[in-house]
């Protein structure tokens, strides 16, 4: 058993395959901020800029996109990482975050025909061990 920041036991930490590669794609962003060197700077100015970013790029033309695109492909290729960059990218696309409360995974999982645990840190684990039953 682990202990959590309080001292207090808890139950080993299993993550779904779906987080794995939530966290994975989100790693692989953190590498390419790095390949961009900008992976000293302070997180609020990284932020900032982003959210600059985000703010700017639907207002680019299609020429400067591509030219901005083809940059950053050719410094991929250059570090011989475009095909895990694409791959976590695609595998990301198909993930979807969803909030629900305790009560709603025990009625999702009520709904798959089995019986929701009594401790509701279980909720979560047992819902998508049902999901990936039911997908195979």
């Amino acid at each position: 058993m682990n202990r959590s920041l309080h001292g207090e036991l808890m139950a080993p930490y299993q993550h779904t395959r779906e987080q794995g590669l939530r966290v994975h794609h989100l790693a692989n962003l953190g590498g390419l901020l790095a390949i961009a060197g900008l992976d000293q700077q302070p997180p609020d100015l990284l932020l900032g800029a982003f959210l600059e970013i985000a703010k700017r790029l639907p207002e680019l033309s299609a020429v400067r996109i591509a030219e901005i695109t083809s940059a950053g492909h050719a410094k991929l290729d250059e570090r011989a990482s475009a095909k895990r960059a694409w791959k976590s990218w695609q595998r990301a696309k198909d993930l979807h975050a969803v909030t629900l409360t305790s009560s709603q995974i025990a009625r999702v999982i009520a709904a798959l025909g089995a019986t929701p645990p009594s401790d509701s840190a279980q909720l979560p684990s047992a819902m998508a061990a049902l999901l990936d039953r039911s997908a195979s």
